[in-house]
């Protein structure tokens, strides 16, 4: 009973992470839908491509990786580009089901594409993100919560301030 209390707050801690990560998915979902009006099931696909591509430019070609970054950066627009010529644009005023379901099949073809170019095997991506678990919390508190799951929670906050909108109640003059 003694270990019960740090565990039930690492869970908590480590569900809200995982929450803040899947609200981010979420937030992608809407913005795409709400841009363009077609539910894209390839968007997470797509993330995975550009990661085999960055990976695959590091480890097999031997670039740094701000300059696969940037290789990887225009690798994503040209594909974006081929994509909308080749696909979406003559899905122009489908049903929207149609949409839904050729971005489906242009995910399985992306998914495909990548193992093909870069191979199915397991990959590491490091770009100098921290690993493991936080010190500060295993030391002083003996919680383990990674490190890069608080990174993506602190990159992910919203810190702008908030601007109330002005409202009056007289009348204009």
């Amino acid at each position: 009973m003694e270990g019960a209390l740090p565990f039930f707050i690492e869970a908590t801690i480590s569900g809200l992470m995982a929450g803040v990560m899947y609200s981010l998915v979420a937030l992608g979902f809407v913005l795409i839908f709400k841009a363009s009006g077609i539910f894209n099931f390839a968007q997470g696909v797509l993330a995975l491509f550009a990661g085999l591509t960055l990976v695959g430019l590091m480890d097999k070609l031997g670039l740094p990786a701000w300059l696969a970054i940037i290789a990887t950066i225009g690798v994503m627009i040209v594909l974006a580009w081929l994509i909308e010529r080749l696909v979406l644009q003559h899905l122009v005023n489908q049903d929207p089901i149609i949409l839904f379901m050729s971005t489906i099949g242009l995910a399985y073809v992306l998914e495909g594409l990548g193992d093909l170019m870069w191979g199915a095997d397991v990959k590491v991506l490091d770009i100098g993100l921290p690993q493991g678990a936080s010190d500060w919390l295993l030391d002083n508190f003996n919680l383990y919560v990674e490190k890069l799951e608080v990174v993506a929670a602190v990159t992910a906050a919203d810190r702008r301030p908030t601007r109330a909108k002005a409202t009056t109640n007289s009348p204009s003059r």
